[in-house]
């Protein structure tokens, strides 16, 4: 399989909270940046409870599982969605990651790194939690994105994320996404707070993508197995995810990371 790109950009999700809407909005920003002609492949990288299949109303013929089995390549799996967007799905029930022996680990790293040059875009959507495992894959990303509620359990958990990546993996910026506010001013103000706190403890940048209202009209498109953003395109949650897009495409990415680097410094990191 060829996808004829030139240089690929890796962008990481993640949460320390479950229930953040995290995978709802990897998906709808995998689907504007297809649709802005970035090719763009989604990893399913919650190992134990992949959803994103449900949420984009894809059946795939393979998921990851087969990869690590050997029973086919890492490329074979890989499904297309739509014009531009491409998915490596994740079966519900696999062991943990952390689970995984040395050599299947070893295995999906080189095969990812190998993916170099073939998408414009590759986003990882991790599992919620802080095991060594997801912040090892985490930390592969050029760029890193956090995803938070203005709840103290979320928030809480979301700093612990980036103390670890920052800290054991050298993680220096990271962006910040906050759902599901009932008042945009209280969560600007604490999430204020909570950046000021994460640059003074952490010595890291912390960028505020933006704050997300509740937003039942996301749990319809679950439902109906589509993006919100092609239900309701002209809808102010969906300008706010393309301002999201804009705002990424025209930050410069780190050298010092992304699937170039990814097979040998995760070996290095997990051993």
């Amino acid at each position: 399989m060829s996808y004829g790109c030139v240089g690929t950009k890796v962008v990481s999700f993640s949460s320390g909270k479950g229930g953040v809407g995290k995978t709802s909005l990897v998906a709808n920003l995998g689907s504007l940046w297809a649709s802005r002609g970035k090719k763009t492949l989604i990893i399913d990288a919650d190992w134990t409870l992949g959803k994103l299949g449900i949420a984009m109303g894809v059946r795939p013929q393979w998921t990851v599982e087969k990869v690590l089995s050997g029973q086919i390549a890492l490329t074979d799996a890989i499904e297309k969605v739509s014009e531009n967007l491409y998915l490596l799905a994740s079966p519900s029930g696999l062991l943990g990651f952390e689970e995984l022996d040395e050599t299947c680990r070893n295995q999906l790293f080189f095969e990812i790194e190998n993916l170099h040059d073939q998408f414009d875009l590759i986003l990882l959507d991790h599992s919620s939690g802080l095991h060594s495992s997801v912040t090892a894959f985490a930390a592969a990303a050029h760029q890193h994105v956090v995803v938070t509620t203005s709840e103290p359990t979320s928030y809480t958990d979301a700093y612990a994320i980036m103390k670890i990546l920052s800290q054991k993996y050298s993680v220096r910026e990271f962006w910040l996404i906050v759902t599901m506010s009932h008042s945009s001013s209280e969560s600007d103000k604490i999430m204020t707070r909570f950046m000021d706190v994460a640059r003074s403890q952490l010595d890291v940048k912390v960028k505020l993508l933006d704050i997300f209202p509740w937003e039942p009209r996301l749990s319809e498109a679950i439902r109906k197995q589509k993006a919100f953003t092609s239900l309701f395109p002209q809808d102010a949650f969906t300008g706010k995810l393309k301002d999201i897009c804009r705002k990424m495409d025209d930050t410069p990415i780190s050298k010092s990371h992304g699937l170039r680097f990814f097979y040998g410094s995760m070996t290095e990191k997990t051993a």
